[in-house]
C-alpha cells in the first residue's frame, strides 16, 4: 500500500475520515494530504490511514496522523512513515508527539528536540498552552537504524 496524495479539489472523503475519527483536526487548503485505502469491494475504496504535511514558510509540519481504530496494530503507521521517508526533510521536518508517541517516532528516525526555528517553537507553545502535553520532534535522516 502506498500514499495517494489527494489535491485540493478531492478531499471531500478525507475530510469526513478526519470529523469522524479526529473532530478536532481541520485541513487546510495548503496541506498536503496523503492517506492509505483498502479496496473493501471491485470498485469500493476505504480510507484506513491518513496523514497531513503542513508547511510553515520553508519548514514542514507532520500532522494528523491517524489510522481507522478497525485498522490499528497492524502496522499501518508504521507502513505510512516508511512511505513518507522520501518526502521528509532533515531538520526541517517537525512534529508534535503525544508522550506516549515518541518511541514509535523515534524508530522513524524523529528526535526530540527544542532546538528549532521560531515558527515552529511558537506554534507548540501554542498548542501547549490549550492543556496538550505533547513532546516537540524534529526528523533526523541522519539516523542509522
Amino acid at each position: 500500500m502506498d500514499i495517494c496524495w489527494l489535491d485540493t479539489d478531492n478531499r471531500r472523503e478525507a475530510s469526513i475520515f478526519y470529523r469522524r475519527y479526529l473532530p478536532y483536526a481541520r485541513l487546510g487548503r495548503k496541506e498536503r494530504v496523503g492517506v492509505l485505502y483498502l479496496q473493501s469491494e471491485p470498485g469500493e475504496r476505504l480510507i484506513v490511514a491518513a496523514v497531513r504535511l503542513r508547511p510553515i514558510g520553508t519548514l514542514t509540519l507532520l500532522t494528523g496522523m491517524l489510522v481507522h481504530p478497525d485498522y490499528r496494530e497492524r502496522g499501518l503507521a508504521h507502513q505510512m512513515l516508511s512511505s513518507l521517508m522520501n518526502t521528509l526533510e532533515t531538520n526541517r521536518t517537525f512534529l508534535f508527539s503525544l508522550p506516549e508517541l515518541t518511541d514509535f517516532y523515534q524508530q522513524h528516525q524523529f528526535v526530540q528536540t527544542e532546538d528549532v526555528p521560531n515558527d515552529i517553537w511558537q506554534l507548540f507553545l501554542k498548542y501547549r498552552g490549550q492543556g496538550k502535553e505533547l513532546v516537540l520532534m524534529k526528523f533526523n535522516g541522519a539516523i542509522k537504524r
